[in-house]
């Protein structure tokens, strides 16, 4: 390959004859200098369910520079719901290193590398070697932590996860605050939610709540239980007045869905790609699907 690009979205150079064969029809949609600062960037992806791996096939297609599969995970049953990049023969049991080789098949023109190391054991500054790095299937504290580092080394960051039906992501590319944790509060210490918020910002909250205090994401195993104990969250926000209306919500939240994971992974991977290419809307920081509603929706929180 003849290209000269570099990295950390530096110096954008040529793209190869084989690249623009490659993304001759994305080329058409946003020009040669969008996917020529594509083919510079390098991503971290961390977390490599379904959801990543929406993510991952997304942005590998439209031809990063390089992306690197995050996951300290072994496979589990879970994962056979939603994960069409880990063959079902694996021999591999991490996420990441079975997710690999077809991950790198869908575009031999990007770097694609597997890290097993959780990101909870890694230095500050290791966000810094990237230009934009999606967080996904961490617990709270994690996110907030990331959210911390990426602002202080001016990385682009974007958190996403799915609960069954339902999914949303948050993007920080200002690096004025944390972002995350202004939108979403400390809820390990059972602070409140904010007033005058749609109804999947308090089904998240509450989702985020849960894990805080459970230590996991609700489970079929232990439904009623769990949405018991959602419900008992959500009840307890003080601006919430008709708890009956996140009953159709709370049956839904169990495992994670193709349907949802291609549509989050879809949404996150097109505001990445906005923010490489100089794209980004500056009027909204979140977006919630909302299954029962049929619709997604970006808000400025």
């Amino acid at each position: 390959m003849d290209s000269e690009i570099t990295n950390n979205g530096g110096d954008v150079g040529k793209l190869s004859k084989d690249e623009l064969k490659v993304y001759d029809r994305q080329i058409r949609l946003w020009g040669h200098d969008g996917q020529k600062k594509l083919s510079s960037w390098n991503v971290l992806l961390i977390g490599m369910q379904g959801l990543g791996a929406e993510i991952a096939k997304n942005l590998i297609l439209s031809g990063v520079h390089s992306i690197t599969l995050k996951d300290d995970t072994n496979i589990s049953i879970l994962d056979r719901c939603s994960q069409f990049l880990i063959p079902p023969d694996s021999e591999e049991r991490n996420r990441a290193k079975a997710s690999l080789a077809n991950a790198q098949k869908l575009n031999p023109n990007v770097t694609v590398t597997a890290d097993i190391k959780s990101i909870e054991e890694e230095e500050e500054d290791f966000v810094s070697k990237f230009d934009v790095v999606i967080a996904t299937e961490c617990f709270p504290a994690i996110y907030r932590k990331i959210n911390e580092n990426c602002r202080k080394h001016k990385v682009n960051l974007y958190i996403a996860d799915v609960f069954g039906f339902f999914g949303y992501f948050v993007q920080d590319v200002t690096f004025e605050h944390n972002l995350y944790h202004e939108i979403f509060p400390n809820y390990d210490q059972r602070s409140n939610v904010s007033e005058n918020r749609p109804l999947p910002y308090y089904l998240t909250s509450a989702l985020l709540r849960f894990q805080c205090e459970s230590n996991r994401k609700p489970v079929p195993d232990n439904c009623e239980e769990d949405i018991a104990e959602l419900k008992s969250i959500i009840s307890s926000f003080e601006h919430i007045t008709d708890i009956e209306a996140y009953d159709e919500y709370l049956g839904e939240l169990f495992c994670e869905m193709s349907p949802t994971t291609s549509i989050i992974g879809a949404a996150v991977a097109q505001a990445a790609m906005n923010t490489i290419m100089d794209r980004t809307i500056d009027n909204f920081n979140v977006f919630f699907y909302d299954h029962v509603e049929h619709r997604g929706q970006y808000f400025k929180l």
